[in-house]
This record gives structure tokens, sequence and C-alpha cells, in this order.
């Protein structure tokens, strides 16, 4: 029997805005344990808040009766892995936060302020009597600020913020500038048959982890089954199982050879995307796509994706035309492959900057054109 310790250790700092002032600060510190127990045919799992207990040990053991079954076993090897950016304490933070804040309220008068900006500190700890030792850590700002002007009956309109390592404040504060401003000019969708959309490859994700799901694409419940091999999309096109240090992930333990995998390569659908169980019984590819909660049994889930960059600038890439930088949420994709999802916020750039605000619209169309023969390439 093999016994497997998975941990997460989490370490936040959050402030809670309101009216563009930091109206309360909450800290916490969190440890959970998954024990986890391997039979050679089954496995056990049992959780525990803080640091695992023999009850919780005895209790994996006796989930054993549950029958779970994995016959493919536990994970073995050693990887340690950190990704921190610039080391910052809550102080600092808090002071960077405060500084942030002020200047938007000045220079901002229009808009109010509010929701998180939260510093997390973030250790996933995987280890076994099977030889397995992996760690993985990673601390961030995440910034999430709704914005509502000040004469607005909405209850916002737009919103600032990101994930980042490094917290440049002079950085944050220009691309946030930048948003503002074209917020405040209201201009019309331009008069043209069709422009480029600049968007993140989230706008799909929907369509992925429908698409892309291995199960699915063995039970013919996918609009790309019996099509892995063929070309689908655009020669520049390739869409990746990343976990690079570029992403922001919480790992499974699976690891990847150079910590990328590409589902579409080249605009050709190489494989679904799979976990072990997915994998042994659909006889596929695993790709590292599980997930699950500490007390859990790890399940099929979509995983960290990136689209690799086509080598262009994003001017390079437009050639002097405008395009429409949008945010969307929602959407689904069709049986055949047909996309639509509303637009809630647009932007016009132009000229390497946005220029002004969209009415809201909707976009639609066949991904297969959307990123074949329309697609421009990642920057």
């Amino acid at each position: 029997m093999v016994k497997e310790l998975y941990q997460t250790i989490l370490r936040e700092t959050s402030l809670n805005v309101t009216s563009g002032e930091i109206d309360s600060i909450r800290k916490k510190s969190i440890t959970k344990s998954g024990c986890r127990v391997y039979d050679g045919s089954y496995l056990g799992v049992s959780g525990v808040l803080g640091e695992p207990t023999p009850e919780a040990w005895t209790q994996a053991e006796a989930n054993l009766s549950r029958r779970i079954p994995c016959p493919w076993g536990p994970e073995t090897g050693k990887r340690r892995t950190c990704r921190r950016g610039t080391a910052m304490d809550a102080g600092r933070f808090l002071q960077l936060a405060e500084e942030l804040l002020k200047t938007l309220r000045q220079d901002f008068p229009q808009f109010i302020f509010s929701n998180k900006i939260n510093f997390t500190e973030d250790e996933v700890r995987l280890q076994n009597d099977g030889g397995l030792s992996y760690a993985w850590q990673d601390a961030a700002v995440q910034m999430s600020l709704l914005v509502r002007a000040q004469d607005s009956v909405n209850i916002f309109d737009t919103g600032i913020g990101s994930v980042y390592r490094t917290f440049d404040l002079e950085q944050v504060l220009k691309e946030a500038g930048e948003m503002l401003e074209a917020h405040l000019n209201p201009i019309a969708l331009p008069d043209v048959e069709k422009l480029p959309v600049l968007g993140s490859p989230g706008m799909f994700e929907r369509a992925w982890a429908e698409g892309l799901n291995g199960q699915k694409l063995a039970r013919n419940a996918s609009p790309w089954s019996g099509m892995v091999g063929q070309k689908l999309f655009a020669d520049c096109f390739t869409l990746e199982v990343d976990r690079s240090s570029q992403n922001f992930f919480e790992p499974e333990g699976s690891c990847l050879e150079g910590d990328t995998l590409p589902l579409i390569e080249n605009g050709v659908f190489r494989r679904g995307y799979a976990d072990k169980k997915c994998a042994w019984e659909q006889h596929m590819e695993p790709t590292a796509a599980a997930s699950g909660a500490y007390d859990d049994v790890p399940a099929l889930a979509l995983p960290s994706l990136s689209v690799r960059p086509t080598g262009k600038t994003l001017e390079e890439l437009l050639d002097g035309r405008p395009a429409l930088y949008v945010f969307t949420s929602g959407g689904d994709i069709t049986p055949d492959g047909s996309f639509a999802t509303p637009v809630q916020m647009a932007y016009l750039y132009q000229n390497g900057r946005l220029v002004g605000r969209l009415p809201e619209f909707g976009l639609r169309g066949n991904l297969t054109d959307l990123l074949g023969k329309d697609f421009l390439g990642c920057s």
C-alpha cells in the first residue's frame, strides 16, 4: 500500500475597497491536507484542515472499501518549482495599494472604485512513499476593481485589474489610466464590414471545455469527435496545455516534458485533454488535466491553456487596422462548432492605444472560421 500526502497552503492578505478607499483588511493562513492511499487497484481519500492526523489516514484506508478504481497508481519522481515574483510583505502591499487608490481617485474623480485587491501566497506539496516529492510555490497580487461612473445607475460599468507577480505601480496605473480615459469617450461602432477582434484565449474557454474534453471526444459528443489528425484551424494557431512559468495555476501533480503539450498544433487537431482516468478508459494520452479538492478524488478538468505566440507584435498583426478590444463573459458553442457570446464591454484600439468606448454588441461565428481563415495570430 502506498500512502500519499496532498497539501495546499494558502496565505492571503485581502483588502476590501469601497468608494475608492480601503475599508477593511483580512488576513488568513489555511493549510489543508489530503490523505490518499493506493492498494494497487483502488484509491482511498480523506481530508483534514491543518496537518494530517492518524485518524485521517485511518479514514483514507477505510475508504478503500468504496472501490474507487485507480489501476494506474500514484505518480513518482521529484520536482520543485518556485514562481514567486519580487519579494513583498503585507506592509509593502498595503502601501502600494493605498498609493494606487489615491492616484485613481485624484486622476479620475468621475468614477467610484470598489471590490478587492489581494496578495496571495500559494504552496502545494505532493509526496508519497513510492518516491514522489513535488513542491510548487507562487505569489502574486490579484487586483479586481469594479468601476462605476458617478452618475451611473449600473452596479458597475467596467473593471480594471489583472494578476501580477511583480506589482509595478507605475505600469499598473498607466494601463488603468488608458482604459479609464477611453471609457470616458463613448463612440459608435465603425461602419465597416469586418474588423479584427482582440481578446484573451479565455473567451473560448467554454468551447475548449466542451470540444476538447477527452470523454466527450470518445463519446461523439464533441464537434471535433473523430477528427484527431485533421487540419481544422489556421497554420499559425497552436493551442497548448501550459504549465510554464508564464502561467498561474494550481498543479495536480503530473508533469509535462517541457511544461507544455499542444492540443492543436499549427492548425492540426492533435489530441483532447485527459486525466489518468480518462486516458486509461479511452486509450488516450494523459495531458495533466486533473483537478479536485484536497479531500476529493482528482477528476478531469480543463487544464490551463495558452495560444502560442506567432512571432509578431500586435502592431505587425494589425498592419494599421483598428480593432475591437473586447471583454466577454458567457457564450456557448453548438454541436456544429458555432460560437456566440455577448460583449459586455469593448473599446476601439487604434495606433497603439485605446481611443474610445463602444456600445454593447455580440460576437458570433464558427470556430473553424474564427480560428482558421480569419485568425490573424497571437502577439
